[in-house]
């Protein structure tokens, strides 16, 4: 096999098995073994060990001698903390995108997509699912939106990497099964928020905006904490990925 043929299968075996600890194939604890690995990707056990050798080191995976690799727990706390990382991450590209200044077409495809999420408030408040989906990926698109108006390149791995942990990232977006007031008030300040970001980065305040960002991020982790049981007990979709790793206190 080639290089870069290995290469590809390689990433694409990693990103099967990512997709499948995240979807709760696999309970936290239980151990998964390299040749089921292998023979469900339809892959070399070569190939398998690699993959789950790179989830080790993302976090996804422990590995303990003689016990093979298992899936690993977070904690409610551990994705609060992820998500105040996230926050210091996006702090910075919002102060150097102020620095620096963002290009009006990328200020105006942001001013666009928080349009479009004010618009759909109402249908987020009656519970509509394509709502729901829309503006999570909306909420994605203003994120990522200021990670590449700073034009600093370093941030984005490290964001990724940072936001693997399981609800940690822009895309880990929870509504519960009933939309009551306090979730609608949390997802209107989150709105606010993303306003608020983009006017300060607009008008070259760095420092402001990199605050707002953070504070942004405090309530986001703040949030997970206090709705954690609702988001245990929500059936509505769409449900972020790996919601089933999470445990209110002990890692795993």
């Amino acid at each position: 096999m080639q290089f870069d043929e290995m290469s590809v299968q390689l990433e694409n075996t990693t990103q099967a098995l990512r997709d499948a600890v995240l979807a709760g194939n696999y309970d936290p604890g239980v151990a998964i073994r390299e040749q089921a690995v292998a023979e469900s990707q339809g892959v070399s056990r070569t190939l398998a060990r690699l993959a789950m050798g790179a989830l080790e080191r993302e976090g996804l995976l422990t590995h303990e001698p003689n016990r093979g690799f298992r899936v690993r727990a977070f904690s409610v706390d551990e994705v609060a903390d992820a998500i105040e990382v996230r926050g210091e991450l996006e702090a910075l590209a919002a102060r150097q995108a102020a620095e620096r200044g963002i290009p009006e077409d990328l200020e105006r495809h942001l001013r666009d997509t928080l349009a479009e999420a004010a618009a759909l408030m109402e249908s987020l408040a009656r519970g509509d699912e394509e709502a729901r989906t829309r503006w999570i990926q909306l909420n994605v698109q203003f994120h990522h939106g200021i990670v590449e108006a700073s034009a600093n390149r370093a941030i984005m791995p490290v964001l990724d990497s940072v936001s693997r942990i399981p609800l940690a990232g822009p895309q880990a977006i929870v509504f519960t099964s009933t939309m009551t007031e306090t979730v609608m008030a949390q997802v209107r300040a989150a709105h606010s928020d993303h306003e608020q970001i983009l006017d300060a980065i607009v008008l070259r305040q760095g420092t402001r905006a990199a605050s707002l960002i953070r504070e942004h991020a405090y309530r986001s982790s703040r949030n997970k904490r206090q709705n954690f049981e609702e988001i245990e007990n929500t059936k509505s979709g769409p449900l972020p990925a790996g919601l089933t790793l999470i445990r209110r206190h002990a890692t795993g």
